[in-house]
């Protein structure tokens, strides 16, 4: 069970990363190339890589939005011939680390105008013992008042993260996965 843990254990730069979105506001969702796919009675939202574009209270003077850059990459399970997803997170001045990119609009977005973050669950699924092929899937939950959010590693595409917005449809995609850690 240890080692299951180490294997999608989070790190701990990237919780801290995570923190800086409670009690702030999702203003955006930023990506090079935002893509819709309908999935039972609603849409996903899906890309190569997200960035949240937050308001701050903490903010430096001239300083606008805060960008929590998101995406999914698979690894390679050092024990076995499987595969497991995890979630790369930085913070940077620029979405999707790309300097200029809303003034030459490259970029799509996704409004949301949420409401303060309140919490956020990170996900993280394991097969059971004996099974080949993806080991380990991740997903995180935003909640705010009001709605909730959940961003999940796209198996098709490297790097890929899925954005879910219909409860129902995120209730039905986290119900097998296993939760590894809670942001309040």
């Amino acid at each position: 069970m240890q080692e299951e843990v180490d294997i999608v254990k989070i790190p701990d730069d990237q919780i801290r990363i995570l923190r800086n979105v409670l009690g702030e506001r999702i203003y955006f969702f930023y990506s090079d190339k935002l893509q819709v796919e309908r999935v039972e009675d609603s849409y996903v939202f899906w890309s190569n890589g997200f960035s949240l574009a937050l308001s701050t209270i903490t903010q430096a003077p001239g300083k606008l939005r805060t960008y929590i850059n998101i995406s999914a990459d698979y690894r390679t399970c050092p024990k076995e011939a499987s595969t497991y997803y995890e979630f790369e997170v930085n913070v940077s001045n620029a979405p999707l680390w790309q300097e200029g990119s809303l003034q030459f609009g490259k970029l799509s977005s996704l409004k949301i105008f949420s409401d303060p973050i309140l919490m956020i669950e990170i996900y993280q699924n394991c097969n059971k013992a004996g099974e080949k092929g993806r080991l380990h899937d991740c997903a995180l939950v935003f909640y705010s008042q009001s709605n909730k959010y959940m961003l999940q590693a796209r198996q098709e595409l490297v790097g890929g993260v899925n954005i879910m917005l219909h409860d129902a449809l995120i209730e039905a995609r986290i119900k097998d996965l296993k939760l590894r850690h809670t942001l309040v």
